[in-house]
């Protein structure tokens, strides 16, 4: 009988001891959020937003003046009044760039600018600059850029504000 009793008693720490073993958690190392991480991925969600906006307004406008655009590399957009004929600039040529500037509400920029820039080196916007690549000479266009490839953030530094959807009228491209 006495085995019994310590075969029982050994049955009951063994028990008990499992069962506080199975309650005992896993330690868990919390990670400190860093603001930095939270900061990024705020901006990212906040330029989503404005990226669906301006897509939206786009659109609109698109609607209201029965456009149908070509789409460039860089996303934005633009049609021909006239197509030139030859070829289109390539990098490095040298050209004078006639156009009026405005907002997607008409509001206007530049009522008409002549401007002289190197095809490829972005002196102007990326959307202008990208579409100068592909017009040939003589044409007249339009363009709507987004602002994240006409003056982005800052605007102009002018006239044009930060953030502003632009649409450029292209009067003429001439190789200088």
């Amino acid at each position: 009988m006495k085995r019994f009793g310590h075969i029982a008693l050994i049955i009951l720490i063994i028990i008990s001891t499992l069962i506080s073993a199975c309650t005992d958690r896993t330690p868990v190392i919390e990670i400190a959020d860093d603001p930095n991480t939270r900061y990024k991925e705020n901006m990212i969600n906040a330029n989503r937003v404005v990226i669906q906006s301006e897509a939206t307004q786009i659109d609109g406008y698109l609607q209201r003046h029965g456009l149908t655009p070509t789409s460039l590399p860089c996303g934005a957009l633009y049609g021909t009044y006239l197509k030139g004929e030859g070829s289109a600039a390539q990098p490095d040529e040298k050209l004078a760039v006639t156009y009026r500037l405005e907002a997607l509400d008409g509001t206007p920029f530049y009522s008409r600018q002549t401007d002289t820039l190197v095809v490829g080196r972005r002196e102007e916007t990326l959307a202008l600059d990208e579409l100068l690549q592909q017009l040939p000479y003589g044409s007249k266009a339009w363009l709507i850029a987004p602002s994240n490839t006409a003056y982005g953030v800052p605007g102009d530094g002018d006239r044009v504000p930060s953030r502003t959807v632009i649409v450029y009228h292209i009067e003429s491209i001439k190789k200088l």
